[in-house]
């Protein structure tokens, strides 16, 4: 077995994605939607052939058992759970770098638990390359709008990649309408820090409903998830970042809904590996395109860059900087919108006040 440059740790984040996990490793108990074992076992192994580079970069995945809600619903259990599987990336197979897919990368303080648990490793929660591909994304977005000075709307400060975005989106003088009604000290003393700049400008709105309501999209970047109900929300565009989504998919697919995707991120070569990883691929939707915390493993990787890795609940600016200079190096890209993990082209129409299609695709 060769050994991994890298490692990335996932978890099912449904009931059917569970019981085909347990097709995966043959698990009686998880094809049936239940775990009796709850020890990491590894699923794919992977490899990059990155031009220039003399040997291809190589990866493993581990997953643990749990659920979305079960990780969230004992913690502890999932601390436990995510540090065993971080550390087979390292003693079985070898990886220094080791990033936190998911939840994975939300319990235990954000990472935190786990990293002290193994400083050895060089432990990421994705949240750099994340914030960096939605921002992409976000500006592609925006620069499709009938007026480009409208602001966009944001949703999770004060978490981790959402922080991020306030900065990088301001950074590139966006206007945004941030939805807080009671906006915590730090949040709004960074607000009207960036407002006195006179470069970007930063609005608190009680709810979601009233970005859309607007006319705006609205960037959805909680860290737990589930925080907006498709049944529920006004007609417009919602860009989700990372997993678990916020929108929840409940009710009928709706004709004046676009749901788009919020942090792909296209590889320089496709994904290659065992044939597992193909599975791993069609579930996910995770083709040459992949989600920005399974990429960022593997920039940090490729970089020998352990002091980039980051765990808990901010993300330095000075990470954001380097990890984006180190994605420009290896071809790491944010090319056009995607839904559900498949390029979209949407009409200047459906970017406007009212939108028109739902196209994400039905969750798995």
């Amino acid at each position: 077995m060769a050994r991994a440059d890298f490692g990335f740790v996932v978890h099912p984040l449904t009931h059917a994605q569970r019981r085909i996990l347990g097709l995966r490793l043959a698990d009686g108990d998880l094809i049936r939607d239940r775990v009796r074992d709850p020890r990491p076992r590894d699923i794919a192994h992977l490899s990059l052939a990155i031009p220039g580079r003399a040997a291809p970069l190589r990866g493993v995945l581990v997953g643990v058992p749990q659920t979305t809600e079960e990780l969230l619903a004992d913690q502890a259990a999932g601390v436990e759970a995510v540090t065993a599987a971080v550390a087979r990336c390292g003693e079985v197979h070898g990886a220094r770098f080791v990033g936190l897919g998911a939840v994975a990368a939300v319990i235990g303080g954000q990472g935190k638990a786990v990293a002290r648990a193994l400083p050895e490793l060089a432990i990421t929660t994705g949240n750099a390359v994340t914030a960096l591909a939605a921002a992409d994304t976000a500006v592609q977005l925006q620069e499709g709008r009938p007026d480009r000075s409208a602001p966009l709307g944001l949703l999770g400060p004060p978490g981790p990649v959402a922080n991020a975005l306030l900065d990088l989106l301001t950074g590139r003088g966006l206007s945004l309408q941030v939805v807080s009604p009671k906006p915590p000290g730090p949040l709004a003393r960074r607000a009207a820090e960036i407002n006195a700049s006179g470069y970007g400008r930063v609005e608190f709105v009680a709810s979601a409903d009233d970005v859309l309501r607007g006319g705006h999209p609205l960037i959805a970047a909680s860290s737990t998830g589930g925080r907006l109900h498709r049944s529920r929300l006004p007609p417009g565009v919602i860009v989700d970042v990372a997993a678990p989504q916020d929108v929840v998919l409940d009710g009928a697919a709706r004709s004046d809904l676009l749901l788009l995707d919020g942090e792909y991120v296209r590889l320089p070569v496709p994904l290659g590996g065992s044939p597992w990883q193909r599975l791993y691929r069609w579930i996910t939707h995770q083709g040459r395109s992949v989600f920005g915390c399974f990429a960022e493993p593997m920039i940090l990787a490729l970089a020998d860059r352990p002091d980039l890795a980051t765990v808990g609940r901010t993300v330095p600016g000075e990470t954001l900087q380097g990890v984006g200079q180190l994605m420009d190096r290896w071809g790491f890209t944010v090319r056009g919108l995607y839904a559900q993990g498949r390029p979209f082209i949407p009409s200047r129409s459906q970017l406007g006040a009212s939108a028109a299609g739902d196209r994400r695709l039905p969750s798995t």
